[in-house]
């Protein structure tokens, strides 16, 4: 059956996270009238309801704090960190030229935003912490879908995406409420998020990784890589795990700063040293080291003087958007210990004989790991991983406390083949005419590491993305013209 007049200007999304919602309230502002999120799940938001900033670069944020964000100087960062690897580098660059605006775009709908130095040295700053975090963003982009009057269908899942005769989408079979229908429309943008709670993908694309990492996001199915897959998309053979480690079980601040800082010694199971500790600066790095530890176990060890460095510290190691007041400090930092106790995360002892036993090590060789750290601390000079002096505070006044750390899995990057236009590709590296892709389930914009100096790239390349995909789709249903060439 044809398409209607009425058909040929609808969009349907798939996915109503950051990117779906996005591209949601850019297309309703480009002029499309008939727009329809397809949600899976019972809300809004995804992944980015709970994540922190978004990456930008030339910001009007930026500009009022007087810093300079080069987007070719960035551009090019990005690509020295992949090593051009896993990139398309004009999707990598559709991204960063856009990203300055969106800022504006969110600041005009009311949000306000924290300008976040990831880690020490950082230059530029680029991380954009909305006030509120991911779940404020997502509040705003779903009250201006219901402002224009986007149709949000929520639990109701994408089966399949129907092209025709001349390989133009044509519609998407979906269930709504246990039964299948078909929705006609002449444009879809997929924006379904990552697949680390797909085992199958998750074996396909990581097939070494070790089991114990713990999911922090959530577990999302990659459900969009199928249904470009069987619509004839090119699917990309690699893809991103975003990682984190060292972790704490208990991300509340002030504990979670013991992570970001290189006062600490980690040892593994066996009570060995095993890297320079203030690589947890660049925790999407730092995860490589602690991965490759049996069982991926690290202990961080501190003592009472490295407890008051904290304490003594805490303003300075504070990030925007936490609580200003560390008055307490203490209070809180030993209720932290106090509770991880209970869930067994956290050993307080007056010896490391205590500590190596909660740990599991031989105590010999703690003592002798913690012995010869101590030693590097007195000279000034660490022999073994060449850790910058700053950080050298010797262990030696009790009580002793250890953290017991994970492996973060905080989601996945890749599947989709897009070009710059985020038209997503057949495998003869065609656009398929009406057929968009948006956020983490696309490929070309990150390297095989999460990159640091892009700090928040992926939320920030969701609501990019989306409104990109949003403004290409927009100009093909109004234009009627299909296109059928290479965008890049």
């Amino acid at each position: 059956m044809g398409k209607s007049a009425k058909d040929s200007k609808k969009l349907i999304i798939i996915g109503g996270g950051g990117a779906g919602l996005a591209a949601a309230v850019e297309a309703a502002e480009k002029g499309i009238k008939d727009i329809t999120v397809i949600e899976k799940r019972s809300t809004v938001g995804g992944t980015s309801a709970i994540a922190g900033g978004i990456f930008a670069c030339e910001s009007p944020v930026q500009a009022r704090l007087g810093i300079i964000s080069n987007r070719d100087q960035l551009f090019k960062k990005a690509l020295d960190w992949a090593h051009w690897s896993h990139l398309n580098p004009p999707v990598l660059r559709a991204f960063i030229n856009k990203s300055g605006e969106t800022i504006k775009w969110l600041e005009d709908k009311g949000l306000e935003f924290d300008l976040i130095t990831f880690y020490p040295g950082q230059n530029p700053p680029v991380q954009h912490n909305p006030r509120g975090f991911g779940a404020a963003l997502i509040k705003v982009l779903e009250n201006e879908c219901l402002k224009n009057g986007v149709n949000i269908l929520r639990n109701s899942a994408a089966k399949k995406l129907v092209r025709g005769d001349n390989g133009a989408i044509e519609g998407v079979q979906v269930v709504v409420d246990g039964k299948e229908t078909r929705f006609s429309c002449s444009s879809i943008i997929i924006a379904t998020g990552g697949f680390a709670g797909n085992k199958e993908l998750m074996r396909r694309y990581f097939p070494d990784l070790k089991d114990g990492m713990v999911l922090s996001g959530l577990p999302l199915t990659g459900d969009g890589i199928d249904l470009a897959a069987e619509a004839g998309a090119s699917i990309a053979d690699t893809a991103t795990l975003v990682k984190e480690g060292p972790r704490v079980h208990m991300h509340t601040w002030p504990l979670l700063a013991l992570e970001r800082n290189g006062v600490t010694l980690w040892v593994d199971k066996c009570g060995e040293r095993f890297t320079d500790e203030a690589t947890g600066y660049h925790i999407f790095e730092s995860v490589n080291a602690v991965m490759r530890q049996p069982e991926m176990a690290c202990f961080m060890l501190l003592d009472s003087s490295v407890r008051r460095y904290f304490e003594e510290h805490g303003r300075k190691l504070r990030r925007p958007a936490d609580n200003d007041s560390f008055s307490g400090i203490r209070a809180e930092l030993e209720k932290g210990i106090q509770d991880g106790v209970e869930k067994g995360t956290i050993k307080i002892a007056g010896n490391w004989e205590e500590i190596a036993s909660w740990i599991g090590a031989e105590s010999h060789t703690l003592i002798e790991t913690v012995t010869r750290y101590n030693e590097y601390c007195k000279q000034g000079y660490d022999a073994s991983f060449a850790k910058d002096r700053e950080y050298l505070i010797p262990l030696t006044e009790p009580p002793f406390y250890t953290v017991k750390t994970i492996v973060a899995l905080l989601d996945t990057i890749g599947g989709i083949n897009i070009d710059a236009k985020m038209c997503v590709m057949d495998r003869e590296d065609k656009a398929i005419p009406g057929l968009y892709a948006a956020g983490v389930v696309t490929s070309g914009w990150e390297s095989e590491i999460y990159c640091s100096e892009l700090s928040a790239s992926a939320f920030g390349f969701a609501i990019n993305s989306g409104r990109i995909a949003a403004e290409n789709a927009a100009t093909y249903l109004l234009s009627g013209s299909a296109p059928l060439k290479r965008f890049s």
